[in-house]
């Protein structure tokens, strides 16, 4: 376990990288002449900008932010594999990256080879190599295919035996690019298994992924990078919040289809939808567990409302019902408006993750139906932590003595 005494296993202080870019090609003594010999011209790209950080030892840190926001070249540099343009990075102890799928493979090779070959690559011996290699060739469950090329396998596959090797290298400190982004379920929940091990070893894990759901479960700390900038660096659930709802743009969702225009006037027509997150901001996007608000938009005869009934709908994108809301059941009555919204506030969201529609619906006590919209607006839960399912429900466990038969 990681100790407040004692100095960090990362520290990485005002870090930045800088590449350019040209604007254009020549790899041919041809190409130079037909373009007079001119100097290529270069664009600036700065990939990170004054980055700092601490990663204590023994513990878990995530590193989110969306496609291109330096993520990977952060962990390039760690790994020693990207010099920094300014800025220091010091790590304590050994490191095994796993950063690319099929870095350090050679497609020609098999199975075997490959594990001989990326083994040397993160510094294992080959006697080493040769103690470890049935359980490197298990864990990746390809004892059937191990004297196959490596080109003839899936990226899975591929997947699963870089895994293998990189977790078998005893360092002190791994890193971790989207580990879980090809493997299936059951791979998955053996890598959540490597990962629970390690910490309980003091191994250090920097992990980077868009799996929000496991960087909330397995990281004690985060960090979230905007176009290779610090947007937000400390407990996970604060970073993954500021990340998923305050730095993303207010989203209404879906758009609502134009109503069409009635011959005759209606009494009660439902105009839009709208979801709030937990900071009452329209969002397409939901955090499991959360608080979320959905609005509902009409407009009525005032007279009509004193008899009105609503019902809002939430179903999953295969038309599954998760939840039916009535005001009936509710209690509670539209005053007389011309314009209005139904609010319905949910202090805790216990859908586990998926994409919803919300429909809606109004009716009078004798069941004439007033108007219906379905799939007014749609919106996407992700998953936490304790999310694992279609529901979140509350539930307690305990384990008890049973008779002896």
């Amino acid at each position: 376990m990681s100790s407040l005494a004692s100095p960090p296993a990362i520290k990485v202080s005002g870090l930045t990288k800088t590449f350019t870019l040209p604007h254009e090609r020549r790899d041919t003594l041809r190409e130079w002449v037909a373009s007079g010999f001119r100097r290529i011209s270069y664009d600036r790209f700065d990939a990170l900008r004054d980055v700092s950080f601490e990663v204590a030892r023994g513990t878990c840190f995530g590193i989110v932010g969306s496609n291109g926001s330096g993520k990977s070249t952060l962990l390039k540099i760690l790994a020693g594999i990207f010099p920094p343009n300014s800025g220091t990075v010091e790590v304590q102890g050994s490191i095994s990256p796993f950063l690319e799928l099929g870095v350090g493979f050679n497609p020609d090779l098999s199975a075997r080879d490959n594990v001989y070959l990326n083994g040397a690559v993160l510094g294992l011996r080959t006697r080493e190599i040769d103690a470890l290699f049935d359980e490197i060739i298990a864990f990746a469950e390809l004892e059937r295919f191990v004297d196959q090329k490596l080109k003839n396998f899936s990226s899975g596959m591929q997947l699963r035996l870089a895994f293998s090797v990189a977790i078998k290298a005893r360092a002190d400190v791994y890193l971790m690019d989207e580990v879980l982004a090809v493997g299936d379920m059951g791979f998955q929940q053996k890598c959540f298994d490597v990962f629970r091990q390690f910490r309980k070893e003091g191994k250090t894990i920097v992990l980077v992924s868009h799996d929000l759901a496991s960087v909330r479960q397995f990281c004690e700390q985060a960090l979230y990078l905007r176009q290779g900038e610090v947007m937000a660096l400390g407990p996970t659930a604060q970073v993954l919040d500021k990340y998923v709802y305050e730095d993303r743009p207010a989203d209404t969702g879906r758009p609502v289809p134009a109503a069409k225009p009635a011959t005759v006037p209606t009494p009660l027509r439902i105009i839009a939808a709208r979801v709030l997150d937990k900071a009452a901001r329209p969002q397409q996007q939901v955090m499991s567990g959360d608080a979320m608000t959905i609005e509902v938009e009409f407009a009525a005869n005032p007279d009509v409302l004193t008899d009105a009934v609503f019902e809002v709908v939430l179903s999953t994108d295969l038309g599954m019902t998760l939840f039916v809301a009535n005001t009936d059941t509710l209690e509670v009555r539209p005053p007389k408006l011309v314009h209005g919204t139904l609010r319905l506030a949910f202090p805790s969201l216990a859908i586990g993750a998926g994409h919803v529609s919300v429909s809606a619906a109004a009716r009078n006590r004798k069941g004439r139906p007033l108007d219906y919209r379905a799939a007014l607006i749609e919106f996407e839960v992700l998953p936490d932590a304790a999310a694992s399912g279609l529901v979140r429900m509350p539930v307690t466990a305990e384990f008890v003595a049973s008779t002896a038969r």
